[in-house]
């Protein structure tokens, strides 16, 4: 029996961590356990997150004296064996057995789930629920169909009954969004009816594509009829209707995400984008040659794109199946250029495993191949070489040559677009390559160098909000390894408070290396508030 138990919560692991790497959210998830092992919603949500009984009580008793439910921690004192009474209730006799979950403890256990109240009730509770218990509930969804407080707007629906991303609270054009949603929704829908065979070798995740192309009926951006009409005959008739100028769309909204993820993190960018390579891929398959390779350019550089987003998060086994396929379409679409710059990018993600010499090998390959990178390109590749053999152990007078020829290339060629209309590292500029040169400097011992540097050219309005908050969690550490534990730390926490806004793990991983670097001064208290905070924030991590 032991061993049934075993091979099933392996079976549900392994489930779980495909549909994550499918990019499902949660809630689809939470209903394919529902599905598939036949549990309440409240279990399907708890198995969602991976959580056994003890895990999820434990964090439901943490979040209720955090939020203030409960500051001594006796109140709301959840145990495994109670948990299990609420997901169980009303059980499968007539008459109803168990604990009731009240609206309070719905509340509760919605916001530790991250999900709406109504997601943890079924028929069952309907059925058996008080009266006056429904009409609290009732009221947890406003006319307007938004959440109360002041949270973003929840996902809208399509006819599809997926979600669909919603825009920022104030953005504009979203109802515009969700007019094209219920014109494109049906469209969408068809898609998935029946399995269609791979391209170029890559298989399809049936419900990856399904949850995506629903979710692509609100990501695109605000349209004209004509334009709508135009990508949706796209979709259903790539072959006829599918042109340079459906790729132009694709391509124009894959630069928007690019600028708003610095500022919305990958959590909310990495649907949108999923959903983007997915009608790509799609109408690729039927499209004519000339508009085929169009789309696969488009499709590269999304792949790239989600690489990115999966470093950031800091799951690098997918940023390299991402990356991959970045390289696998580029090859399609005859964009060589795409192929150098992201072996460059899998360079950089090298250093997030402190890989130098898989960096140097990667970052001289894309220097290297059968291609012309734009200067600047070469000069953010130069400069990753730097940063490697820094790390290796080079010699700090040739590093610094080599970042002055990277500073050349700049200087003759600042960032802008190729001769195809490509716009191929857009953000390099003087100021991350300064940044870069700081890091090379700590790396090769002399973090008081590197420290100038920061503080000469790390500046809130230089960066990304998401950016700025990672290149201060590397500052933290040249801080601290110049012998400044107290302003380690004050920096170390401002890092915090950004790197929790914009969901970026990547900037948490470097302050837990900057939380060990700080361990030779764990009396000091600007120290210990700041380990005892990132504590709370990695454990919030999911």
């Amino acid at each position: 029996m032991a061993y049934a138990k075993t091979s099933l919560r392996a079976e549900q692991r392994a489930l779980r961590e495909q549909m994550r790497g499918l990019g499902l959210s949660r809630r689809q998830t939470g209903v394919e356990f529902a599905r598939r092992y036949r549990l309440r919603p409240r279990a399907a949500w708890r198995h969602a997150y991976g959580w056994s009984l003890r895990e999820a009580a434990e964090r439901i008793s943490d979040y209720a004296v955090r939020s203030g439910l409960d500051p001594g921690g006796a109140t709301v004192a959840m145990t495994a064996p109670h948990l299990s009474e609420y997901e169980n209730w009303p059980g499968p006799g007539a008459r109803p057995a168990g604990r009731r979950p009240t609206p309070c403890l719905l509340s509760l256990l919605a916001s530790v789930y991250g999900c709406a109240v109504h997601d943890l009730l079924d028929l069952a509770d309907y059925e058996h629920m008080p009266a006056a218990d429904r009409l609290i509930i009732d009221k947890t969804a406003p006319s307007d169909g938004r959440q109360p407080g002041s949270q973003p707007p929840p996902p809208a629906m399509t006819s599809t009954g997926e979600q669909v991303p919603a825009g920022l609270p104030g953005e504009p054009g979203i109802s515009r969004r969700r007019e094209f949603a219920a014109v494109t929704g049906p469209v969408l829908a068809a898609m998935v009816s029946q399995p269609e065979p791979g391209l170029g070798g890559y298989e399809p995740y049936g419900a990856w594509h399904a949850a995506s192309y629903a979710s692509l009926a609100g990501t695109l951006p605000v349209l004209n009829p004509d334009e709508v009409q135009h990508i949706v005959a796209a979709l259903e008739n790539a072959r006829r209707y599918a042109d340079s100028t459906v790729a132009g769309y694709f391509r124009d909204q894959l630069a928007d995400y690019a600028v708003s993820d610095g500022v919305r993190g990958p959590k909310e960018t990495l649907p949108l984008v999923l959903a983007i390579i997915a009608a790509v891929e799609h109408a690729a398959r039927e499209a004519r040659p000339a508009a085929r390779r169009d789309l696969l350019a488009v499709g590269a550089r999304g792949a790239e794109f989600t690489g990115w987003l999966y470093r950031d998060s800091a799951a690098l086994r997918l940023a390299g199946y991402w990356h991959d396929r970045a390289v696998e379409w580029a090859q399609m679409a005859a964009e060589t250029a795409l192929q150098g710059y992201v072996l460059l990018k899998k360079s950089q993600a090298a250093w997030d495993e402190r890989d130098a010499r898989r960096m140097l090998m990667l970052a001289h390959a894309a220097r290297q191949g059968p291609w012309e990178l734009p200067p600047w390109v070469q000069a953010e590749a130069i400069q990753q070489e730097a940063r490697a053999e820094a790390m290796l152990g080079g010699d700090i007078s040739g590093i610094e040559a080599r970042v002055d020829e990277a500073r050349s290339l700049l200087t003759r060629s600042q960032p802008g677009t190729t001769r195809d209309g490509s716009t191929l590292a857009a953000h390099y500029g003087t100021s991350l390559l300064a940044i870069q040169m700081a890091i090379c400097y700590c790396e090769a011992g002399q973090p008081a160098r590197a420290v100038e540097i920061y503080d000469e050219y790390l500046t809130a309005d230089g960066f990304s909000r998401r950016d700025y908050g990672y290149f201060r969690a590397l500052a933290g550490i040249a801080v601290a390894a110049a012998g400044r534990p107290d302003d380690a730390a004050a920096i170390g926490r401002e890092s915090l408070g950004i790197a929790a806004a914009t969901s970026s793990v990547r900037t948490l991983t470097e302050l837990s290396r900057l939380a060990q670097r700080l361990g030779s001064w764990p009396g000091r208290p600007a120290v210990r508030v700041f380990r005892a905070e990132l504590a709370v924030g990695l454990s919030r991590v999911q």
